[in-house]
Parts: C-alpha cells; structure tokens; sequence
C-alpha cells in the first residue's frame, strides 16, 4: 500500500487525496509498522459510477456514520462504504476510518472477515470498499426474515465469528479488541460463511500489558457489565 501512495501522490491534485494517504499511512504505520495486505486504488468516478452515483436504490444499510451501497465494478459485485462527517461526535471522523483501513487490510486473509478489497482518498473522508456480501447482513436475518436461519446454520455463525475476535486478538502484530460486535457488524456471504466488519473503534493493548483502559463505546447491552463499571479492556 505504501508503494501506491508513492506512485500516485503527484498524479492527483486534490488535496482530500495527499491528506488522507498522509494519515492513513500514519495509522499503519503506528499499528502495524508499515505492513499491510495489498489493496487496490479507486479513483472517485469509479465508484460513483458502479454505485449509479451513490442512488438510494442501491443503499443497502446505513448507519451513525456511514452508508453502505451495493456497486459493480469490472462486472463484480462490490460493497462501497461511503462515509460522512459529523460534527455531533466527539471522535474524529478521519480517525476513525483510517483506523478501520488499517485494521481491515492486515485481517483481509482470515475467511471470517469481510475482505477490504480497496479504498478511494480523493473523496472529503476516504471511501472504503470491500467484497459483496451475497446474503447481506445477520441481524437482517434475525430481526427482518420471513424465514428463521436453519440452526446447523446458527451453529457455524456461532463458531464462526469468535474465530474472526480471535485473529483479531492473535493474528496480527498488536493485540487489538474490537469493542463494538454485534449482529449489525456480522455479514453473511453466499453460502452464509459469517464475515466479521466495522474496525473502526478496536483499540490495541499496548506490549507487555494485560488491559487498556478505554472510553466506553456502543449500547450497553453490548459489552460486558464490568467494562461499564472499570472501563478497562
């Protein structure tokens, strides 16, 4: 990744393209050394028009910060992740996605996680994109379906995403914890292999330690009860 900065960094004049390749570098460089999975460069009429110009049509989920479109691009179905500023927040938007790029690009090899395929920085906040998950996602299936999932089904979700938590914890170079899983961040692809998403709050517990004490983040009802107490990871 660090080589496509350098190739491009003189070929785009926008300034939204140098600062976000400046920070995204800084955040792999801070969590993983440098080191990343190679991912791809889009240009911002690419995804634009394999999204139909981000239309509501092709909006498949939406959330606090972000929306998610289904697009086609060089005859594939991709998931473009669209991101918007909110001034409300008390996290830096910028922050937040560069930790997600960094994150998702060194976990892209484990099958149980959405794979990020690459990212766009010419956009105001970098745009993301991954690969399409065909059966879109779990709470989808558990809260909308008109038919409950078969439970062999359940039980390898169930087996499925701690195996996700635990590269997450092992896997790379820094122990991260994700902080926000929930059935919302779980998508399902074709043959409903669960695919773990959403990096965009983990937070490392430096070298050497047991814990990290970190800000509270998400629904209550997602955390552990002693998390809301001490606030320790």
């Amino acid at each position: 990744m660090l080589s496509r900065f350098r190739n491009h960094k003189n070929k785009r004049k926008g300034g939204y393209f140098l600062k976000n390749g400046a920070v995204v570098l800084e955040q792999l460089i801070h969590s993983f050394n440098g080191n990343c999975n190679p991912i791809r460069m889009y240009f911002g009429k690419e995804l634009k028009k394999a999204t139909n110009n981000y239309n509501w049509d092709r909006m498949t989920h939406e959330n606090w910060n972000f929306q998610l479109y289904k697009g086609v691009h060089d005859d594939y179905e991709i998931l473009v992740k669209k991101f918007e500023g909110d001034s409300n927040r008390c996290m830096d938007p910028l922050e937040l996605i560069t930790n997600e790029a960094a994150i998702a690009s060194n976990m892209s090899k484990q099958k149980n996680v959405l794979k990020l395929l690459g990212c766009c920085l010419e956009t105001e906040l970098p745009t993301l994109v991954y690969e399409f998950p065909a059966k879109g996602i779990l709470s989808h299936h558990i809260y909308r379906g008109s038919q409950l999932l078969p439970w062999q089904t359940k039980l390898k979700i169930a087996v499925e995403v701690p195996d996700a938590v635990a590269y997450l914890h092992y896997g790379t170079r820094k122990r991260f914890i994700h902080r926000h899983i929930k059935t919302e961040h779980i998508f399902l692809d074709q043959d409903y292999v669960a695919k773990l998403y959403e990096f965009q709050t983990p937070v490392p517990i430096p070298c050497g330690e047991t814990h990290v004490d970190a800000k509270v983040f998400g629904a209550p009802h997602h955390f552990a009860p002693q998390l809301k107490i001490s606030g320790v990871l």
